[in-house]
């Protein structure tokens, strides 16, 4: 899901009370998609997509492809 975190930025988490995993951000004419980290060195650009919710599906699809995550 998309968690509207200030304009031009969403959250993506898997529930409403989950953390956050992927960070959706406005960027010029299309929505820069990031994997969440507290550590913006940490932080890896997963590229710029045409609409927030593509840039979502983009992580899960990421997501599956690198095995998932074990969050509980």
């Amino acid at each position: 899901m998309l968690d509207e975190a200030a304009e031009g930025r969403w959250f993506v988490r898997r529930t409403p009370d989950s953390a956050p995993e992927a960070l959706v951000e406005r960027f010029g004419t299309g929505y820069r998609l990031t994997a969440w980290s507290l550590d913006a060195g940490e932080a890896e650009s997963l590229g710029v997509h045409t609409a927030a919710h593509l840039a979502e599906t983009a992580w899960w699809r990421h997501r599956d492809l690198d095995g998932g995550r074990d969050d509980g």
